[in-house]
């Protein structure tokens, strides 16, 4: 892994023209179907436990709902936003209130050179390629240089370093875990509505090889 991709840069990154893909190959899957989060957080664990490829999966609620980072409260986050479905991610970070986002899963299994570079720095990394394919759609996004002040529990109104920022909101954020099987990271991009147009943009800034993946649910 070349240490120049190891940076978050938007600005400084236009056109895929520009960009040297990250993964060997990468496998897209277009989840159109609406599973409640129990379901998605259960698809993400088996992915980490059994791709050989990497995957990008873009997927939709079922219904508004609210995850939770992995060390999280779960009662306390459930008297916050009664009436909605919380459960409990795979990964870190902070609470999310879903429903008009679209949310990703990227899975890397570990013979993946990006799986050894640092959690800061792929983090950033994978903003970087996320803004590349946003740019279009929001050509003033930019990623957040340092970590903002903590206020709440809520992700999203604490922009750490290397999440997609517009002005002081903060449009997209992710978290990860990594395990002796590979890499996870959630994210989530706040476009307005829970449809993820740029998705195919992402996967080809992520990979020169982008081949359907094709699900055995």
């Amino acid at each position: 892994m070349d240490g120049k991709n190891e940076v978050c840069r938007p600005n400084g990154v236009s056109s895929l023209q520009n960009l040297e893909p990250v993964l060997s190959r990468l496998q897209f899957w277009n989840d159109v179907e609406l599973r409640p989060p129990a379901e998605h957080m259960a698809v993400d664990r088996s992915l980490l436990e059994t791709a050989v490829f990497p995957i990008l999966r873009i997927y939709r609620w079922a219904a508004p709902c609210v995850t939770i980072g992995y060390f999280q409260d779960m009662a306390a986050t459930a008297a916050v936003y009664p009436g909605l479905e919380v459960v409990r991610r795979w990964t870190g970070g902070g609470t999310v209130l879903h429903g008009q986002d679209a949310p990703y899963s990227l899975i890397v299994p570990r013979g993946e050179p990006f799986v050894t570079l640092r959690p800061a720095d792929s983090y950033c990394l994978i903003h970087s390629l996320l803004a590349v394919a946003l740019r279009e759609a929001i050509p003033d996004l930019a990623c957040a240089p340092q970590d903002a002040p903590k206020h709440s529990a809520a992700c999203f109104e604490n922009p750490v370093k290397g999440d997609l920022i517009l002005g002081s909101r903060k449009i997209a954020g992710a978290a990860q875990r990594r395990t002796r099987r590979g890499l996870l990271h959630q994210g989530s991009v706040h476009l307005g509505g829970p449809e993820f147009p740029q998705a195919w943009i992402f996967a080809q800034a992520l990979s020169a090889t982008v081949e359907a993946f094709l699900s055995q649910s």
